[in-house]
């Protein structure tokens, strides 16, 4: 099972907890917006983070089918500046930093929910 897959497979609400709902008085998007939407955005941010990640670190498919250079993704790019017979290390440093600065900030915003996701079965009450 890939981790999506496992993403997904966690997203599932109990139908109980929208039967609950319907029983207080809660029409459909109310048990959207207030039940469903809370208990799912762990999983969404988790699938995000890995969809993200998988998208960004893209190199493969990039360099077989990508020939506009301007077209190319920033890894490729970077691959691009090891010559063969010389390679500036100060640039293909330089840019792997500026390339990873996208990551962590995304990874930083979205950690909250993640963390929040994995901590809120581990307390029974």
């Amino acid at each position: 099972m890939t981790d999506l897959q496992h993403a997904v497979d966690t997203a599932r609400v109990p139908y109980e907890i929208e039967e609950s709902a319907r029983v207080d008085g809660a029409n459909s998007l109310g048990i959207l917006q207030f039940v469903v939407t809370p208990v799912i955005v762990p999983s969404l941010a988790a699938a995000a983070v890995i969809t993200f990640f998988d998208g960004w670190n893209e190199y493969l498919f990039a360099t077989t089918f990508m020939q506009d250079k301007e077209s190319w993704v920033a890894s490729t790019g970077i691959a691009s500046f090891i010559g063969e017979y010389s390679t500036p290390l100060d640039t293909v440093f330089s840019a792997a930093v500026l390339f990873t600065i996208p990551a962590v900030v995304f990874f930083v915003l979205v950690q909250r929910r993640i963390v929040s996701g994995l901590t809120a079965g581990s307390v029974k009450g």
